[in-house]
């Protein structure tokens, strides 16, 4: 049986302790306090990503290995490819090829496709942010079925839809994907937080990048944010390159919610991990800058519209870290454990326990260098890319 000693992430601290694994599965977690260890490593559960479009120049529709691949590499072992919005019955068919591609590979030294995230059609155009607004639709449940495929078979890989309360016939739809065991994460939307509390008590489980394509908290509405951040009914995520949410902000967050109701995502684009400072996707150049993607400006004296991430999930952590944000533990538990829960799969992944699948970073020295990454007990391979 393998074993690493290190600073295991355990129960919310960090003890020293040693590791071991075999056939994929965590089989020793040996602790002895925390005590030392400076020189140790730190071993954590492999991070978890709710909401990334892309990486290392892979896009999911074009190649989900090669995305797959490459985040691993990054440090994320479990994600869901995160879709753009189109109309229902092209976002179905896309959905349905995607996921009979992912049934075809087997387990591999690249991270788990947990379920596929579908950021639209049924959000709000007034806050569509850098959704394209001819993409969306008005919610339906013809148009849910249509994505969905038929009634008896897997629903295409959907395991999360992000739609906006608010919509007429949007109520509907939440209960029918709470039935249909898929995920309602509020976002994109103008939603007072009557219209969040009404979608929760109907199922709805999640916030879309908490604070961005929503209004801000007002004094007389807090809306959308202020309902996530004040009701454990929502996970609700957030970007973590500081761009998408400035340093204050988030820390109010998390002292309204704490790292357990808080999900570190990326909202990462395909160029992503790739050092180029321009990329083209989806008929869309974006430059990359200060750790974000934006759309260039249309013209002379506009501003260049905030598009997505250019970061991984690790790379915010020791942005966080280092900007002294968020420690450590606080920040590897919003990546890992927290979005694991999200899931429904905290007895699969997002924590070093007995029988938990062995997803787990090595990570070294203050600049937390990635040293390792496993997957299902495998070690991945030295990172690398495609240019976008």
């Amino acid at each position: 049986m393998p074993t690493l000693r290190g600073r295991l992430l355990v129960d919310g601290k960090l003890l020293t302790g040693t590791l071991g694994w075999e056939k994929g599965r965590i089989t020793r977690v040996d602790t002895v306090g925390e005590i030392g260890g400076a020189d140790l490593p730190v071993i954590a559960p492999g991070l978890v990503d709710l909401h990334v479009h892309g990486h290392g120049g892979f896009d999911p529709v074009e190649d989900v290995l090669g995305m797959a691949t490459s985040l691993a590499r990054a440090g994320t072992t479990a994600f869901q490819p995160t879709l753009f919005p189109a109309a229902p019955e092209r976002l179905g068919a896309t959905c349905d090829a995607l996921w009979r591609r992912v049934d075809e590979l087997a387990q591999g030294a690249f991270a788990r496709v947990v379920g596929l995230h579908l950021e639209g059609p049924f959000v709000n155009p007034l806050a569509a942010g850098a959704l394209p607004v001819a993409d969306l639709a008005a919610p339906s449940v013809a148009g849910l079925r249509a994505i969905l495929g038929p009634a008896t078979g897997s629903g295409r890989g959907v395991r999360t839809i992000t739609l906006a309360p608010e919509l007429p016939g949007a109520a509907e739809l939440v209960g029918e994907l709470a039935r249909a065991h898929v995920r309602v994460s509020l976002g994109h939307s103008k939603a007072t937080a009557a219209d969040a509390r009404a979608a929760a008590r109907s199922g709805a489980c999640g916030a879309t990048h908490l604070f961005n394509a929503m209004p801000p908290v007002h004094h007389r509405e807090v809306g959308l944010a202020g309902f996530a951040l004040t009701d454990a009914a929502l996970h609700a995520e957030i970007i973590g390159d500081l761009l998408h949410v400035g340093p204050e902000m988030f820390e109010l967050a998390l002292r309204a919610r704490g790292p357990d109701g808080l999900c570190l995502v990326s909202d990462a684009l395909q160029g992503a991990g790739t050092g180029c400072d321009h990329f083209h996707s989806h008929g869309r150049d974006h430059v990359l800058r200060g750790g974000a993607a934006y759309y260039p400006p249309k013209k002379d004296g506009d501003e260049p519209k905030l598009a997505g991430s250019a970061m991984s999930q690790l790379e915010m952590v020791r942005l966080l870290v280092s900007r002294g944000v968020v420690g450590l533990i606080e920040a590897l538990t919003m990546a890992s454990t927290t979005p694991a829960r999200a899931l429904g799969l905290e007895k699969e992944l997002g924590a070093l326990q007995l029988g938990l699948a062995a997803d787990f970073l090595v990570l070294r020295g203050k600049e937390l260098a990635l040293e390792a990454v496993y997957v299902a007990g495998e070690r991945v391979g030295a990172p690398a890319s495609k240019r976008a």
